[in-house]
């Protein structure tokens, strides 16, 4: 293996971080997170290390516990509810499968025209029927959910309404274009991961094929298993095999991107949520000392 190509993968795989916390930071400003009585804007750094931490719990945990963890850092970060929080998750998920779709449908037509391997339909097929459902969700969200929030009980009531203004707020069509275009930009920097991954072990492959393999691999990690964990990795390598790969090259980016997407993931996610709570722990306490001198 290049280790130079190899440390190229990784690095604009992080980098890629940043552009999704600045996405995200606008996304929460748009929904009104730091324009409101009583809360903060949050910083890119801060989004950042938030979803890092949050990648790191659906990593090693079940049923994509990460993303609940990212509303609830958001609110402790900006004083804002953690049901308002969440809905700028949400918000953030319909946007990322918005921009998954708009990749695959550039790639797909880039294979149609260089005939350069078969069109994998299925990958296309699921990133349709996600996008319908989450913009199906937000429209009958829109139209029946106050109306249905008068079924829950009056303690999920706030809570519910809380989420479904973070969410909705998010879309704006003046702050659209921006966010849209940081979450295509992350998107590429993943792609761009799994290309140099393949040339750092002398695999073959275009840009296009890697741009259909990386995001059916994100696609599969939605999967509710620790880091989607016996789906990502068959889904995968099946991917690369329908796009013209042997079976033991597929196999082989394969266990190689995962060192960098799952089980990076967990060292250096690991590693920021350890020093994001030691931090905020020690100055707790110094605040504490404080007010008790004081």
């Amino acid at each position: 293996m290049d280790p130079l190509k190899y440390f190229l993968a990784l690095v604009l795989y992080y980098v890629s971080v940043l552009f999704r916390g600045l996405r995200w930071r606008l996304i929460s400003q748009t929904a009104g997170i730091g324009k409101t009585p009583g809360t903060r804007a949050p910083s890119t750094l801060a989004c950042s290390a938030i979803i890092m931490m949050g990648w790191f719990a659906n990593s090693v945990a079940f049923l994509r516990l990460g993303d609940a963890y990212r509303g609830y850092g958001l609110a402790r970060e900006t004083g804002a509810s953690i049901p308002s929080s969440l809905g700028t998750v949400l918000a953030e998920r319909v946007q990322d499968m918005a921009a998954v779709l708009l990749i695959l449908v550039g790639a797909t037509l880039v294979l149609a025209y260089t005939h350069e391997a078969a069109t994998p339909e299925v990958v296309i097929g699921v990133a349709f029927v996600l996008v319908g459902v989450l913009v199906a969700g937000l429209f009958a969200m829109r139209a029946w959910g106050k109306r249905l929030s008068g079924f829950l009980p009056r303690r999920l009531r706030g809570a519910y309404l809380n989420f479904q203004a973070g969410a909705l707020a998010s879309f704006r069509p003046r702050a659209l274009p921006p966010q849209l275009a940081l979450g295509i930009a992350g998107w590429v920097l993943e792609v761009a991961r799994l290309y140099f991954v393949s040339e750092a072990i002398g695999v073959d492959i275009s840009f296009t094929i890697a741009a259909f393999a990386a995001l059916a691999n994100a696609m599969l990690s939605t999967i509710p298993t620790p880091g989607g964990f016996g789906f990502v990795e068959g889904g995968l390598a099946g991917v690369l095999v329908l796009l013209g790969l042997g079976h033991t090259d597929a196999f082989a980016v394969t266990l190689v991107d995962r060192s960098i997407s799952w089980i990076s993931v967990i060292v250096f996610g690991g590693l920021t949520f350890f020093l994001w709570h030691a931090l905020r722990a020690r100055g707790n306490g110094r605040r504490t000392g404080v007010t008790t001198a004081a």
